[in-house]
């Protein structure tokens, strides 16, 4: 009997600035290489909780009292099909499939007037690649490029400067940051070399 899973309470905030920075096999951001995307038509960033229901307690035959539900946060990039940076997005989905491996750590910025941003961290993104089953529902002339389980992080060592006016240690087990912040997002592109003259 196969497993089902259910997606609940799915939210979709347009963002304008996603950032993605691969981990190193230890799980650590390797900011160096992080790569600012920047469009000028929004596109949606999802999240949602997902409950995996295992096949077996599926069965008539499973007792009525087991409780094997699973859930876990889990995050999409979605954007209209007719958006005018599909290439840019598409550059972002390939952006976190080249980390499928390790991993990497996804950032958004949403413009939340003056002067201020909505900011997301995903610190740990594990990509999937069946991106047919994000729920669209509501979003029937859109495309989801990629999405991915929000894995659980102790600690994030973040880049300077840092997205967030405090930075602030992340809580055991963190799987989503989500915060207002005055910090202007990065340029598009990689961070500046350290070595480079100013």
């Amino acid at each position: 009997m196969n497993d089902e899973e259910e997606f609940t309470n799915v939210r979709h905030l347009p963002v304008t600035v996603v950032r993605v920075t691969p981990l190193d096999a230890d799980g650590s951001p390797d900011h160096a290489w992080a790569f600012t995307y920047h469009v000028d038509q929004p596109l949606l960033f999802g999240m949602a909780l997902m409950t995996c229901l295992p096949g077996f307690t599926l069965s008539p035959d499973a007792g009525v009292c087991l409780d094997f539900a699973r859930h876990r946060v889990v995050a999409a990039l979605v954007a209209n099909v007719e958006h005018s940076q599909r290439r840019d997005i598409g550059c972002i989905a390939q952006g976190i499939w080249q980390r499928r491996h390790t991993g990497a750590a996804v950032e958004t910025w949403a413009d939340a007037g003056n002067g201020a941003w909505w900011y997301t961290l995903v610190p740990w993104w594990r990509h999937r690649s069946d991106t047919d089953q994000w729920p669209m529902e509501e979003l029937h002339d859109h495309h989801t490029h990629a999405w991915g389980d929000c894995l659980k992080v102790h600690s994030y060592a973040w880049p300077s400067p840092a997205p967030l006016t405090e930075s602030r240690d992340l809580q055991p087990g963190t799987q989503v940051v989500l915060a207002r912040t005055t910090v202007e997002p990065p340029a598009p592109g990689f961070p500046p070399y350290e070595g480079a003259a100013a």
